[in-house]
């Protein structure tokens, strides 16, 4: 990742010759001042479609069903689904590009946000959070400086100090009112940093990445590991692991130098680090889901078959799983203060809630379920799917795989580990699942749309 900016623009405003005349419409305050400061990332949907230069001029017109045709202006062919194609490609790789701003030629019927374009209609639609301008609209101080500035908070908000992403981007579909729609949605990242105290293994906790010596500190100082400042002397970046076989949401492994610290402490002798080992009690620590203990990275990697379930469940059904699971949150009714976990059962025509559990915590609901079922020597619920509260992790798809469940759904979102999870052990994983919609991030074969 480089340290600036990546800003998608089109091409003609950098001076490139792809106008249907075989001109350019540059803009020198783009190339030599906003081009100083960003990595301008260039796009020419008409050439790269394959229309060439020169070129016939083409017009968007009504199509006479609510939307918009894109017609050549003196054949009057109809490129409308070849542009479309393209820009349905261009803009899942864009998605994937860690752009943080976009330009486009105004006027344009590709480009232009009026009309709208159909390459711009599509960008937006799929990008809803990315900041993009016609040029037009970057002529005055004002008008630059509020955009250069939006360009770089999404910058400052995607990275992080480590260089790692603070969320991914990943291609879903939407399903609303019943009617699915592609697209793509942010996650929060989320990956395990392994604290070592005098290079041997502590604890390992679930964060979003950036600022882990301060979170390493912190975390000993909760434990009483360290009473103060002096207690400490060295917090650092280990660069001495192997490959893990888990892989990360973005294809890197657990393991690596910004996802393991070591640290050491003041008159840390070794009978004193033995003891402090010795002693750990068993750690709940994460964010806001308990990671149970673990000491080392490697005890995170599962060791079970991907699931295979066949059978589907139809969108009405997904949409009121929160409805019945928050119908029996008797608790909750009581406090306000519970999470809780839904088994449903899968049956011919649609799911039919089984078992319900709540506690202070997502991940302990989750066990009292699975637990339950074990008890009964029910497992693997391959012919089940879970409904949680809240967000979903890691541990919270883990748990599933465990289990058997080949369907995750929750009311808020997945992070970025629990989405490369469901992905690798066939778990269909949905989010957002509220207000009669829900998005599918894996595996959306089990979802009858």
């Amino acid at each position: 990742m480089g340290d600036r900016p990546r800003v998608g623009i089109s091409a003609c405003l950098l001076g490139d010759p792809v106008r249907y005349d075989g001109r350019d419409k540059r803009d020198a305050w783009l190339v030599e001042v906003m081009g100083s400061q960003v990595e301008w990332v260039s796009v020419c949907p008409e050439v790269e479609a394959g229309f060439g230069t020169p070129r016939e001029p083409m017009h968007l017109v009504d199509d006479g069903q609510g939307g918009v045709a894109l017609l050549t202006s003196e054949t009057k062919r109809d490129v409308t689904d070849t542009l479309k194609r393209y820009a349905d490609r261009r803009v899942d790789e864009l998605a994937r590009a860690d752009l943080d701003g976009y330009v486009l030629k105004a006027d344009s019927p590709s480009c232009g946000l009026d009309g709208p374009g159909l390459f711009a209609a599509t960008l937006v639609a799929r990008l809803p959070e990315l900041p993009v301008v016609e040029e037009r609209h970057v002529v005055d101080d004002r008008q630059r400086e509020d955009f250069i500035g939006r360009v770089w908070a999404h910058y400052g908000a995607r990275t992080q100090s480590t260089g790692a992403s603070a969320w991914r981007t990943f291609p879903v579909i939407r399903v609303r009112e019943g009617r699915p729609r592609t697209g793509t949605d942010k996650a929060a990242t989320e990956e395990p940093l392994e604290i070592r105290l005098h290079g041997r293994p502590f604890a390992v906790i679930m964060r979003t990445p950036g600022a882990d010596r301060e979170l390493a500190a912190g975390f000993l100082l909760a434990e009483r590991v360290i009473s103060g400042a002096d207690d400490l002397g060295t917090i650092e970046y280990c660069t001495d692991r192997d490959p893990e076989r888990m892989p990360l949401s973005d294809g890197r492994s657990f393991e690596g130098a910004d996802n393991t610290v070591n640290v050491t402490l003041v008159n840390g002798s070794d009978d004193r680090i033995a003891r402090l080992l010795e002693d750990r009690r068993q750690v709940i620590t994460s964010s806001s889901c308990g990671l149970c203990g673990r000491q080392k990275i490697e005890s995170l990697a599962t060791d079970v078959d991907v699931i295979q379930a066949r059978w589907t469940v139809p969108s009405s059904s997904i949409s009121q799983m929160p409805v019945r699971l928050r119908e029996r949150q008797t608790v909750f009714d009581e406090t306000g203060g519970l999470h809780a976990a839904g088994l449903f059962a899968v049956t011919g025509d649609g799911i039919e809630l089984v078992e319900v559990a709540e506690d202070v915590g997502r991940h302990n609901a989750v066990d009292k379920i699975s637990g339950r079922m074990l008890m009964r020597d029910a497992l693997p619920l391959s012919s089940h799917a879970l409904c949680v509260s809240g967000r979903t992790s890691f541990e919270i798809v883990q748990k599933a795989v465990f289990a058997g469940i080949p369907m995750v759904a929750a009311v808020s979102a997945p992070s970025t580990l629990a989405i490369a999870l469901a992905e690798a052990f066939g778990v269909t994983l949905l989010g957002f699942v509220r207000d009669g919609g829900f998005t599918i991030y894996t595996h959306t074969e089990r979802v009858d749309r």
